[in-house]
């Protein structure tokens, strides 16, 4: 079914809830303005539902407006161009327009891509060469082997009329699906993920043998292309309890999608509609609700009870001998952002990354811990930067990488870039679709490009390019590997020498070596 008539239906079901709600509140006595409080509406929102009849609601929502696009004249062209040509980008199609139609609105990128897709849904003119994610029914995983875990985060009314924003922690096995859930008032620190981890494990009685990750920050440094990077303090945790963490590829929650489900289900069923008291109260309710309704209930998917079914699981489980001890009592505390991107403490200054500060009411969580400062975003959580603590007084403590390097202009680096590979017109059309697709990054990725031209010598970069733009890939990192790649095969082939024998036996088996030819595909797959 087309997306837009789902998004439609999906919005006018949300109307008639918000109808039945808004009578329902009404009829029990309260006002306008507390109907409008207790669903997060505007008064006049709720003014103009409870002037609706049953009739009059079905009505318009029967009725569908439809806005004229400012790009409707160019459908046919639109249209033209995909039927013989579906693999273009919407991006090209606007460079298109732009050279057909010189009286072409000014208008964004994104404004394009969407009358693009409206094109593509309307005439079945789906984009070619792409691979849609195939989705399959995954067989049920070993008891007490898998479990997950991700964080979460929500907004919760307290009783003095404002809002107050709490974190939480929740696994899940994903055989039996019992869940723990875990309330912090405070963004996760490594020291208090641990702590919800052992909290988990005592409340499961037993640990499982391998957990399924997010590429955190509080958990993980880097992926290091498979060599896994740990926070000190989680590594030590792991290697404590002997347990195998699994993290996900970025950007790819449908990896662990029974916790993803889990996290909105704490938001839509248990934090929906409670008010916060204190975070002691708040973790004390979540394990009643998890034990009636969490894990009392026939689960969705299995239709079985989680909490039943994990007393299998839990014969299963690897013993767990430790003892959750919290960690320091030191909780986050906000400081202002000053204008120059930098955050004062205890008499020093300490960088933070150049886009942070926004007005003066910026401000960052900054926590002290074991020798360094942690600054954290106080919205998202998200640890920003890490600086070692320094012990003098009215020193400024910088991250050289908070900071752009304006050395070089962009002009001086496009010349020398230029210079060092001759003008060839590989190297000209990456910049030029480097700058319009990355113009934020166009300097870095040039400076970058400059050393990996010093490293690795005109030829090969200038191959390395070329395979980029078969690819459509701009990234000075990305050119980086390529040219490496290309190299070693190179360095590899210089050092194959043939040595002949002194003397070949009748029965010798003359036949040349011969190199696989996937050791050269696999540096461009």
């Amino acid at each position: 079914m087309n997306r837009t008539k789902d998004a439609y239906r999906h919005q006018s079901n949300n109307r008639v809830i918000m109808w039945y709600k808004i009578r329902e509140l009404y009829l029990k006595g309260f006002n306008k303005s507390q109907i409008a409080f207790q669903l997060g509406l505007h008064r006049s929102t709720v003014r103009r539902y409870l002037k609706m009849d049953e009739d009059t609601l079905t009505a318009k929502l029967q009725h569908r407006r439809r806005y004229p696009r400012i790009l409707d004249k160019y459908e046919s062209y639109v249209c033209d161009v995909l039927s013989r040509y579906r693999f273009l980008s919407a991006s090209q199609i606007h460079d298109w327009m732009k050279e057909q139609y010189p009286d072409l609105p000014v208008v964004f990128g994104k404004t394009v891509y969407n009358f693009v897709e409206t094109v593509r849904r309307k005439y079945n003119l789906n984009k070619e060469g792409l691979s849609k994610r195939v989705y399959e029914k995954m067989p049920d995983t070993p008891y007490g082997e898998y479990a997950q875990m991700d964080f979460g985060e929500s907004r919760m009314p307290t009783y003095r009329d404002d809002f107050v924003k709490v974190y939480f922690f929740v696994m899940v096995m994903s055989r039996s699906k019992q869940k723990f859930v875990y309330f912090s008032c405070t963004p996760f620190t490594s020291a208090l993920a641990v702590y919800a981890h052992e909290l988990a494990f005592a409340y499961f009685g037993g640990k499982p043998r391998r957990i399924i990750y997010d590429q955190d920050k509080v958990l993980l440094v880097r992926e290091n292309l498979g060599d896994l990077i740990l926070t000190r303090t989680f590594r030590a945790f792991v290697n404590e309890q002997h347990f195998q963490p699994v993290f996900c590829r970025p950007a790819d929650p449908e990896s662990k999608g029974k916790v993803e489900n889990v996290v909105k289900y704490v938001k839509r069923n248990f934090l929906a509609g409670r008010t916060f008291n204190s975070l002691e109260v708040l973790n004390t309710e979540v394990l009643q609700w998890l034990e009636k309704t969490g894990n009392g209930k026939i689960h969705g998917t299995t239709r079985l009870v989680p909490a039943e079914e994990f007393e299998i699981e839990r014969k299963y489980l690897l013993p767990y001998y430790g003892e959750p001890v919290p960690p320091p009592k030191d909780e986050p505390k906000e400081y202002h952002v000053r204008k120059d991107n930098t955050v004062r403490y205890r008499t020093n200054y300490y960088s933070v990354p150049s886009s942070t500060y926004r007005n003066r009411n910026t401000v960052v969580w900054l926590l002290e811990n074991n020798g360094y400062i942690e600054l954290y975003d106080k919205e998202s959580g998200k640890l920003i930067c890490r600086h070692e603590l320094c012990p003098g007084k009215g020193k400024n403590v910088c991250d050289k990488r908070h900071h752009k390097d304006k050395t070089w202009s962009v002009n001086d680096l496009q010349v020398r870039i230029r210079k060092r590979t001759e003008d060839d017109p590989t190297v000209i059309l990456w910049l030029r679709n480097l700058e319009r697709e990355k113009p934020r990054y166009y300097r870095d990725n040039m400076k970058l490009l400059l050393h990996v031209i010093s490293e690795y010598g005109k030829e090969t970069v200038i191959a390395a390019l070329r395979t980029c733009l078969e690819k459509n890939i701009y990234n000075s990192l990305s050119v980086q590997e390529i040219s490496g790649s290309i190299h070693r095969s190179k360095d590899n082939m210089d050092g194959m020498t043939i040595q002949a024998p002194t003397s070949i036996p009748e029965t010798a088996d003359c036949h040349p070596e011969k190199t696989d030819i996937n050791q050269y595909n696999k540096f461009f797959e």
